[in-house]
């Protein structure tokens, strides 16, 4: 008999699951029916025609629906098996053989979906290939909705368009590999409680990882950590929102820590209007525009301790329109290097801050970093005329063009401090001040520079 699981209400359920679906036997039967109701149809294909693929997904549904219903896991055979589209019954936990098992897709995809809101889907040691075969926009190869907590470990999702899209899920993808893809490896689409952990990602046409949310109010909770992203195409365009190792939208908090990100078109990690979003401990390397943004409508964001060489330009918390918008960033203890004049956007020009090595205009405090080489700034507090309470502190700013440069003119300057910094071989100035994109000033880190600058302080700089 199957024991009816406890009744808690949705706000009791456990930390990392969004939703939460009370299980009854009536509930799981209803599941089961609704995903085995195609197995008439794929015996009827494979009847009629012949057809090898319409036989093989009709037993596969039959021992699918069987195994949900007797609460156990279904082991695939070993070996390649070519299927049709699969829908998934509540607590479906599949499994692959030990000796290698791969579902490959037989026609258009997706290849796995699921009817209506679901507790918990498990895989587990599954190749899904989607042979290069056509899946709308709209859907990825694996394609799950309001499903509380999709669990996915040791699995490989290769040649298809988005690899894996959740909408409204929590769960954990783990130990897995996303490769040859012309989208998205992982589309997080309202989710919330997601952890991305420990997997490969390469060789994807728009973004590794993409989550992003249009709940503004709501607890996200979840964490992207200790993946390795590599070679992030930007087929689709559009100026950032693709071509991204990471891209988080919309939503908070979201911590994204201990990656390796490597080979993007555009940025590392882009946090675009998140909230509470953590950047910490990651190792990013040859990005062909800033290596990480804080932008648009962003609030309290922190980058720590990453590691970024090779890039266009190194951090950024950028877009300041007032306090809570565009505003609050600690951006501390980053290691930035071998900043170059590479950027996808050339229409753009200076005013998106090239060949800076961190920039922050509101609220924002810039403490401990290290700036190797810059073309241009090791460190910019404001531009144009966004600036507001930016403190650059404590600094190393080694062999760049400019040490600091700070906003200068315009209608919205609020306090500035430059403060303790080490400045190393600047090869035209230390500390300048500048309107739009050119210096108006001298060497205001020198002994016997005035600084008439309002809101701007100067002090305890070292020259070396």
């Amino acid at each position: 008999m199957f024991k009816r699981r406890d009744r808690r209400a949705p706000e009791e359920a456990p930390i990392g699951v969004m939703l939460y679906i009370p299980q009854t036997r009536r509930r799981l039967l209803g599941s089961i029916a609704r995903a085995a109701a195609l197995i008439p149809f794929y015996q009827g294909l494979a009847r009629a025609n012949s057809d090898p693929v319409g036989a093989a997904t009709a037993d596969l549904l039959k021992g699918l629906s069987e195994a949900a219903l007797a609460g156990r896991p279904f082991v695939l055979p070993a070996g390649e098996t070519t299927i049709y589209q699969l829908f998934l019954a509540e607590g479906t936990h599949l499994v692959g053989n030990k000796a290698g098992s791969t579902l490959k897709l037989g026609y258009a995809g997706p290849m796995i979906s699921n009817h209506g809101a679901l507790q918990r889907l498990s895989f587990e040691g599954v190749t899904f290939d989607g042979a290069g075969r056509p899946i709308d926009n709209a859907f990825g190869l694996l394609t799950l909705s309001d499903v509380a907590q999709v669990d996915m470990e040791n699995c490989v999702v290769r040649n298809t368009t988005t690899g894996l899209m959740q909408k409204r899920c929590g769960g954990r993808v783990r130990l897995s590999t996303f490769r040859d893809l012309t989208g998205t490896a992982i589309l997080d689409d309202n989710c919330a409680g997601v952890t991305i952990d420990a997997n490969r990602i390469e060789r994807c046409g728009d973004n590794g990882v993409h989550h992003w949310s249009t709940n503004s109010k709501r607890h996200d909770g979840s964490r992207i950590s200790n993946n390795t992203i590599r070679d992030i195409d930007c087929r689709s365009g559009l100026l950032g929102l693709y071509g991204n190792g990471v891209r988080v939208a919309e939503c908070g908090p979201v911590t994204i820590e201990n990656n390796v990100i490597e080979r993007c078109a555009y940025t590392a990690v882009r946090n675009t209007g998140g909230w509470d979003v953590v950047v910490a401990d990651n190792r990013c390397k040859n990005l062909n525009e800033k290596a990480m943004y804080a932008e648009f409508g962003f609030r309290n964001a922190t980058f720590r301790n990453n590691v970024i060489e090779d890039c266009g330009a190194g951090i950024s918390a950028t877009n300041y329109v007032g306090p809570g918008n565009g505003a609050g960033a600690l951006i501390s203890g980053n290691v930035v290097s071998k900043i170059r004049p590479s950027h996808p956007d050339a229409e753009f020009g200076p005013r998106m801050n090239w060949l800076c090595g961190v920039e922050g205009e509101g609220d924002v405090r810039i403490l401990g970093n290290i700036v190797t080489g810059s073309p241009w700034f090791g460190v910019l507090a404001g531009f144009f005329d966004a600036r507001n309470n930016v403190v650059v502190e404590a600094n190393r700013l080694i062999d760049n063009e400019y040490a600091v440069g700070f906003a200068a003119q315009g209608d919205r300057l609020g306090p500035c401090e430059i403060v303790g910094n080490e400045m190393r071989g600047s090869k035209k100035a230390n500390i300048v001040a500048m309107f739009q994109t050119d210096v108006i000033s001298g060497d205001l880190a020198l002994p016997d520079a005035v600084n008439t600058f309002r809101n701007v302080v100067i002090h305890d700089n070292r020259i070396f």
